[in-house]
């Protein structure tokens, strides 16, 4: 059952069905026992007036004086009954004609209650109790049809029933109606996602109901991610078509040339720029490996995202064996993209790794904010060229293995999440040193 809609009308159905069952199971025993309670103490004032009507004859035993009795009693079948018990004699009403109604010989005091058949298929409630007047023991038996009593409640229960199927119905077309009025927003966010494939908008609109912003906030950072990497992409695809410039121009100018002196010359000149376009494609498919495939993220530890990175770095400069020295706070984490963080890390490591002679330091802490420090024990760089290795296209050697194109994809990173960077001199190992700072939250 997929449907959400579906989902809230069977809830709603079961809760309802379950709420308002019980509810008529309630009436109905409330009823029930109150109509029982009411027919109990008519009866037992029935009783109280038959006692009453027996009165000793000359001879001292108990007679019964009908004529001091209520009327019903006398006609047939009339739904009003007694039977009196004595140790010589029992009377019936008149009203029980030739039928009778049970009666139990209790203990003096006790009264008890129940449900019988009666004449004309009557549903009687019977109350018998044991007396004692003028020294006699008395057992008196009156009975009133529950029939009409029982036929109201029927009547009651098939009206709730009614009514409360009409309410049912009732709540679900109104919880139709707010699930189909709540949905709105959701539906106006689906038209817009398809608008955003034909480029009519960049990113939804966060003016909705705050239980679905969370879901359209991290569809907007999504999009954000995707086109930052698509940016990046496309940067770096110049920034290679920048650097293959150059050695294929060269590759153009030995071709048109003429002579026997031209062509040694030309010879060299191709081979040159082979070289630097064979640098060039090595560079990017060495990022490649160290970036891999990466999946978006939400909390990323730190020190256990490097570690696998560290690895990488080893097999592809182990000719250089380099030692790496991590000082990383266990509880340093980057709440984004782990892309962003892979190529962050992954273009400073590379950077280090082709300058440092023996050793890459790295350091993380938390406090007050997230700090990253990497350090490397290389030639180093001036002042005057800080500013350069940051320029798309620009290499301090153009020839070799530089800072390069790199750091440019850093600075693009460090702007997306509103960090700061500062390259500078490790005064400690001499190398290059490039400190990033996370804003906090980040």
């Amino acid at each position: 059952m997929n449907s959400l809609k579906s989902r809230l009308t069977i809830g709603v159905l079961v809760v309802s069905l379950i709420f308002f069952t019980s509810l008529i199971i309630a009436n109905i025993i409330f009823f029930n026992s109150f109509g029982e309670d009411f027919v109990k103490t008519r009866l037992q004032h029935d009783s109280d007036a038959l006692l009453a009507a027996l009165s000793t004859d000359t001879s001292g035993k108990l007679q019964l004086d009908e004529h001091n009795l209520n009327p019903i009693f006398l006609q047939p079948f009339s739904g009003h009954y007694y039977r009196i018990e004595l140790d010589h004699k029992t009377f019936l009403s008149r009203s029980l004609w030739n039928k009778t109604i049970p009666v139990e010989r209790l203990h003096l005091g006790q009264t008890k209650s129940s449900r019988v058949a009666g004449p004309t298929k009557q549903e009687l409630l019977v109350l018998e109790g044991s007396y004692s007047k003028a020294g006699q023991n008395i057992w008196i038996s009156v009975a009133e049809d529950y029939t009409p009593i029982t036929n109201s409640l029927q009547s009651l229960t098939l009206a709730l029933a009614l009514i409360n199927g009409a309410v049912i119905v009732i709540l679900m077309l109104f919880q139709r109606f707010m699930v189909d009025r709540g949905l709105v927003p959701l539906n106006k966010a689906t038209a817009e996602l398809s608008r955003l494939d034909t480029g009519e908008k960049q990113f939804l609109n966060e003016d909705v109901p705050r239980e679905i912003l969370p879901l359209v906030k991290e569809i907007n950072k999504l999009l954000v991610m995707v086109d930052n990497r698509v940016k990046r992409s496309t940067t770096a695809l110049g920034n290679l078509a920048h650097a293959l410039k150059t050695p294929l121009a060269l590759i153009e100018q030995a071709a048109s040339g003429n002579g026997k002196n031209n062509a040694e010359q030309a010879c060299s000149d191709i081979r040159e720029a082979v070289d630097q376009i064979k640098h060039q494609l090595n560079s990017e498919l060495r990022r490649a490996r160290i970036i891999g495939s990466t999946a978006h993220g939400q909390n990323i530890n730190i020190s256990d995202f490097i570690t696998p990175l560290i690895s990488t770095l080893k097999t592809i400069y182990r000719e250089k064996n380099i030692s790496f020295h991590m000082k990383i706070d266990p509880e340093a984490t980057y709440m984004g993209d782990r892309h962003d963080l892979m190529e962050l890390f992954g273009n400073l490591l590379d950077n280090a790794c082709k300058w440092a002679r023996e050793k890459i330091i790295i350091t993380v802490t938390v406090e007050p904010e997230v700090s990253i420090v990497i350090e490397d024990d290389g030639p180093g760089i001036g002042d005057e060229v800080i500013t350069q290795i940051e320029r798309r296209g620009r290499r301090l050697d153009e020839a070799g293995e530089g800072h390069g194109l790199g750091l440019s994809i850093v600075r693009e990173i460090i702007d997306q999440n509103n960090a700061e960077i500062n390259y500078g001199k490790s005064e400690e190992y001499g190398g290059l040193k490039v400190s990033i700072c996370f804003a906090a939250g980040q």
